[in-house]
């Protein structure tokens, strides 16, 4: 873990440690009629299984889902960065990061949130064995960040983050030159579609920083800057049909 990491978790713990928020909750299926009663006390630990559900729940699962989220974040934090705590779990534009109003919370939290964010990604990235997969990863950390041209532009040129490119590259390539989005569950109101921010990045950076771990990948990138059907032409020796006027 690095430096940067572990001051971003302290700090998190620091302001977000001493909150509580109401045990009681509308899903009695999800957490029995009891809730989760260690909500109620700042600092107990949230059985693994438990956070890990939480952190994924809807909104409406408990009456303040906002204070929810500011009882349980230094735990998903460290979770978060001790790979105990899913990066991506059915969608993760459903982390509770993305559910709520952080962004407008009183100062310093929001901050705190946003370094944290940026040091988790940071370490996971440059790190050759990572807790989370790659691809999952960055989605979560795109989600977090709601800016998918800004979650690309923390993609490190470094040697270790550029293997994790390459090999994250290997799937969104085929999808990309096929004019469709890799991860198309991911901010669908943004300014731009994935594909086209995703696209354009691989054409002004992703390219060159591919050529120096797979020269196959840093050529494929050069089919995005032709017509569909022509990169159908090139790949598969086909045309695409001609849509009907």
């Amino acid at each position: 873990m690095t430096p940067r990491l572990q001051r971003a978790l302290d700090e998190v713990d620091r302001v977000f440690g001493d909150f509580t928020c109401a045990a009681d909750n509308p899903c009695t299926h999800c957490y029995g009629d009891d809730g989760v009663p260690e909500l109620e006390v700042s600092g107990a630990q949230i059985d693994r299984a438990t956070l890990s559900s939480l952190a994924y729940e809807a909104p409406s699962i408990l009456a303040d889902h906002d204070a929810m989220v500011r009882r349980i974040l230094p735990q998903v934090a460290r979770g978060m960065a001790d790979g105990t705590v899913h990066s991506f779990w059915n969608e993760a534009d459903h982390h509770c990061l993305t559910r709520c109003g952080w962004h407008g919370w009183p100062a310093p939290q929001p901050d705190v949130i946003t370094e944290f964010v940026a040091a988790w990604w940071a370490d996971l990235i440059t790190t050759p064995e990572p807790h989370h997969s790659v691809t999952d990863a960055f989605i979560t950390f795109a989600a977090l960040t709601g800016d998918v041209g800004a979650a690309l532009a923390a993609w490190p040129d470094h040697a270790v983050a550029n293997r994790h490119l390459a090999t994250a590259s290997s799937f969104w390539l085929n999808v990309l030159v096929h004019d469709d989005e890799p991860f198309d569950l991911l901010l669908a109101g943004g300014p731009a579609p994935v594909v086209q921010v995703l696209s354009g990045w691989y054409i002004d950076v992703g390219a060159d920083r591919l050529r120096r771990t797979d020269e196959e990948l840093a050529d494929k990138v050069a089919l995005l800057t032709l017509p569909v059907a022509e990169r159908m032409s090139r790949l598969y020796g086909a045309t695409l049909p001609e849509t009907p006027a």
